[in-house]
């Protein structure tokens, strides 16, 4: 951990060091324009793991090919090379692979000590708390009580899983987090397990318990019981474009899209290269749709555009597939009502099957919450948004989604108006631009603000 001696100021203070917070330390160091000194606020003691790339297990595979996941975008093959020289195979055969999601973070934290000693960040293990505006610049506030100044703030502080209701939690419930990979994989092998989810964390979950050796039953419980799709060989990413679809509402974008893909499918081309296409313009579908649409497919229509556009690799679907072959994992659509304490261990889930009047019940030893990321954030766990929230520095983002942000990533404060000095990227973004997450999206988002960043510095004052 590194001391903070007393009052420390910095030029920029990123707020989390998972993949969006050292992809900006990453822009900012390299630049020969000098950044000056950079801090980056996460209290894990490895940088670049976050939520996703936190994971050990060789089982956990990136949901995209190596040759699309550099993190410098002027550098396509920038990830491929690194995976070579660590011994993973030819360059020429990397580029279409699902490489596992460890080697990613190794990736991320090798292009940041690969830079010029001078320019390393320091890596401060505390958790931001509060974060002050004042005239000169910042002062951010550490749960130690400690608290360090800079001239600029990013916001990098990534994804959080959402809670379980309390009101579904009972005295002895054995719950596991989808997120807690080590406690997912010491279930034991006969245990029945109740997953509550059918996203990307329910599909981590299941390939953990396959790893170990599960031997019991895997039911997944979700209101759709839609499991995402896999992805087919690589394809063109780029062709038609959507001039047609952005004035359109989402059920007629819904039929177009449908006759596009038919007509692919028709030609011969697997229907995954028709949404990769749409790659490139999510944001522009999302920021095209007003309130109602937006509403609209928030409620209708997320589901089946999640199953679509986020993949999963061809492999993780197949081991999927087997499993249910042989009726170990079973999915199931419906609402859950409820979960109460069985007399002899475990749980009853109460649910109502989509389409049916009446509750059925199954018992599960475990329960894994897989229900997602919380995406509103009054509801986040931790103290910092609160504090953001209570001083005005921050606003909900369109409907509820993250925080409020302009252009490049300034946030919008709780006067409506932007702060050239205070950034944010990543998921907190989504409801400014939907597409927000992945790293491609990440990478430009890094490259906007660091360069932002840098012209600020060299601006004269």
């Amino acid at each position: 951990m590194t001391s903070i001696p007393g009052d420390s100021r910095f030029g920029t203070v990123i707020i989390g060091g998972g993949a969006a917070g050292t992809l900006v330390a990453i822009r900012l160091l390299m630049d020969e324009r000098g950044a000056g000194p950079v801090a980056i606020v996460e209290p894990d003691a490895v940088l670049a793991r976050g939520a996703a790339y936190s994971t050990g297990r060789g089982e956990h595979l990136l949901n995209v090919v190596a040759g699309r996941m550099s993190a410098i975008g002027e550098q396509p093959g920038h990830f491929v090379q690194f995976l070579a020289r660590d011994g993973a195979g030819d360059e020429a055969g990397l580029g279409d692979r699902f490489a596992r999601r460890r080697d990613y973070g190794r990736y991320l934290r090798h292009a940041l000590a690969s830079l010029p000693a001078q320019r390393t960040p320091v890596h401060l293990r505390e958790r931001a708390v509060d974060i002050e505006r004042d005239a000169s610049g910042f002062r951010v506030h550490l749960a130690s009580g400690a608290s360090v100044t800079a001239q600029h703030v990013v916001l990098a502080i990534g994804n959080a899983p959402r809670p379980l209701p309390a009101y579904l939690v009972h005295p002895g419930m054995r719950l596991a987090e989808a997120w807690d990979y080590d406690a997912v994989q010491g279930i034991e092998p006969d245990a029945a397990v109740c997953i509550l989810g059918s996203g990307l964390s329910m599909v981590d979950a299941a390939l953990s318990l396959d790893a170990a050796g599960h031997r019991g039953p895997i039911h997944v419980l979700s209101r759709h019981g839609l499991m995402p799709l896999p992805h087919a060989a690589t394809g063109p990413q780029h062709g038609e474009g959507v001039d047609d679809l952005l004035p359109l509402g989402v059920r007629a974008r819904w039929r177009v899209l449908r006759r596009r893909v038919a007509a692919a499918v028709a030609s011969g081309e697997p229907w995954q290269w028709s949404f990769d296409r749409l790659r490139h313009h999510g944001q522009a579908l999302w920021q095209s749709l007003d309130d109602r649409q937006r509403r609209r497919f928030l409620r209708h229509a997320v589901r089946y555009w999640d199953i679509h556009r986020h993949r999963i690799a061809p492999q993780v679907a197949a081991t999927l597939d087997a499993l249910r072959v042989r009726g170990q994992l079973r999915v199931t659509a419906g609402r859950l009502c409820s979960i109460t304490a069985d007399p002899g261990g475990g749980s009853h889930v109460h649910f109502r099957p989509r389409h049916a009047c009446r509750e059925h019940m199954l018992r599960a030893d475990w329960i894994v919450n897989a229900t997602g990321v919380e995406t509103n954030i009054d509801l986040r766990p931790g103290a910092l948004l609160a504090a953001l929230r209570e001083r005005g520095l921050v606003l909900p983002g369109p409907q509820g989604l993250g925080v409020a942000s302009s252009g490049i990533g300034h946030v919008i404060g709780g006067r409506g108006r932007p702060d050239p000095a205070l950034y944010v990227l990543g998921a907190l973004r989504i409801g400014d631009l939907w597409e927000s997450i992945a790293i491609p999206e990440l990478r430009e988002q890094a490259r906007q603000i660091a360069d932002d960043i840098l012209a600020a510095r060299t601006r004269p004052h």
